[in-house]
């Protein structure tokens, strides 16, 4: 057996039910990948490789590609492959590629026995934005830019930012756009209103709520709950019994004219539902906008309730940043690459929770909320089976989901609905950043010019501004 054809024996543990050699190979084919010659490294383990990068993302290339073909027969020559052939390897493979198999996977996991998945016949979703740092490259930093002083030097990693549609009660991933550091959350978010339709209620922060933004989202049948700006509350036409309110929003001339030149036609306005509610505390006065106008279907105070829901998306971004994540920056230093590795995560996190979820609900044991299955256990459980399954059949694969789901439930999460936990920065941070992007000279410090700490530090520069000195030829 050749090194190329027993390459296409890779599996990647359990997830190779979710990532089956079919679909890797119809989306090759999708986007003209699949090699023209026998390769030591065909598309297909390239695409089982990049995944198996997010799995485990603190390893280095030689030793993932080492745990998904040690144990293989014909994989010797595999064995001596570098790091140089592994990373022409990904860019031969594309970004086109990874994108592709994220959204044959992606969609919606909870059915109708999902708990906390559901209100009122509505499917829970949330919507929202994070960043992730990236390498320090020139490539980077211009393609994706990031933070800088007020005199624009790069200050820190750049950053590429995600707006994530994702479910409430299962925090798998819908749907998902990828931009810039200076790419507003907003114009990336138009985009995944095609991911939701009739029957979804998503949730969002502040930020996000405009007449675009509605219309958009309207026009596929989604209905949102939003917590609005003071200054984005509309002109009130009537109120309501239980003390909220319609009101009307027009969009302004230079909304009109935005929309035009993408070819978009607003509407004249947009009647929603205004909720003003204080907090616990009675010292913040907040409020929430919702295309559910009907005050007796959709009552205010489990409005109120459940908007809270939305941070369940934070948790998700947790989840994929540093459960499953490196904790820190990607590893790509090319904005392909950077791309690529995030379709792929994007891709392992939904696989992972659909795991979770299959754990929670189809087993023979009571219906479980999918957020008491650990996420964590479940990666450890199927980076385990990479390395126990090299190689399995369809019938081992089927038997060993089932392990997992057995494995995932000895140890439940408690219950946590309801749980609150007010914001504070536990341990700021004492020295200012030093970065500088790679070949630039400049770099200032961030916010904290000086120590905080009086503290005497005899022979120590802390907190002092920072100059780099130009390399010797």
């Amino acid at each position: 057996m050749s090194a190329g054809t027993a390459g296409l024996r890779v599996r990647l543990g359990v997830l190779t039910t979710v990532f089956t050699s079919e679909l890797v190979d119809v989306v090759i084919a999708k986007h003209d990948r699949a090699e023209r010659r026998r390769r030591l490294l065909p598309a297909r383990l390239v695409v089982y490789f990049v995944l198996a990068l997010c799995l485990f993302a603190r390893e280095s290339y030689e030793e993932v590609i080492q745990l998904l073909t040690g144990g293989i027969s014909g994989t010797r020559a595999l064995a001596r492959v570098n790091r140089s052939s592994l990373s022409r390897a990904r860019a031969r493979l594309g970004t086109e590629v990874m994108e592709t198999l994220f959204r044959e996977v992606a969609g919606p996991l909870a059915t109708h026995d999902t708990p906390g998945a559901w209100w009122r016949g509505l499917r829970l979703l949330a919507l929202d934005g994070t960043q992730f740092d990236v390498p320090d490259s020139m490539s980077n930093g211009s393609a994706f830019d990031g933070p800088s002083t007020t005199d624009h030097t790069p200050l820190g990693f750049p950053q590429v930012r995600a707006v994530v549609l994702a479910e409430i009660g299962t925090h798998g991933v819908l749907d998902a756009a990828i931009g810039g550091y200076r790419d507003g959350e907003r114009a990336l978010a138009f985009s995944l209103a095609a991911a939701a339709g009739p029957g979804d209620l998503v949730i969002v922060d502040r930020g996000f709520w405009s007449v675009e933004f509605v219309d958009t989202f309207a026009a596929t049948g989604t209905n949102l709950l939003a917590r609005l700006q003071s200054n984005h509350l509309g002109t009130t036409m009537r109120e309501l019994p239980d003390g909220s309110c319609l009101a009307v929003s027009r969009p302004g001339k230079g909304t009109r004219l935005r929309a035009k030149a993408d070819g978009r036609e607003l509407p004249e306005q947009i009647t929603f539902r205004v909720i003003t509610f204080t907090t616990d505390d009675g010292k913040t006065l907040l409020h929430l906008g919702t295309t559910l106008l009907d005050h007796e279907r959709h009552p205010t105070m489990e409005l109120i309730a459940l908007y809270r829901q939305r941070w369940e998306i934070e948790l998700a971004f947790d989840e994929v940043k540093n459960h499953l994540g490196p904790g820190g920056p990607l590893r790509s230093r090319t904005p392909d690459g950077v791309r690529q590795e995030l379709w792929a995560f994007l891709a392992v996190h939904h696989a992972v929770r659909r795991v979770a979820h299959h754990a929670a609900v189809h087993t023979s044991e009571p219906v479980v909320d999918a957020d008491r299955i650990p996420y964590l256990t479940c990666v450890r459980i199927i980076r385990r089976s990479v390395i126990a399954h090299l190689g399995a059949t369809a019938a081992k694969l089927a038997e060993a989901v089932a392990d997992t789901a057995r494995q995932a439930r000895r140890r439940l999460l408690p219950p946590r609905a309801g749980r609150q936990c007010p914001r504070a920065i536990k341990k700021p941070p004492r020295w200012p950043v030093l970065r500088i992007r790679a070949s630039r000279g400049q770099a200032d410090t961030g916010r904290w010019n000086w120590n905080p700490s009086n503290k005497h530090k005899p022979r120590r520069n802390a907190g002092k501004a920072f100059k780099a000195t130009a390399p010797s030829p």
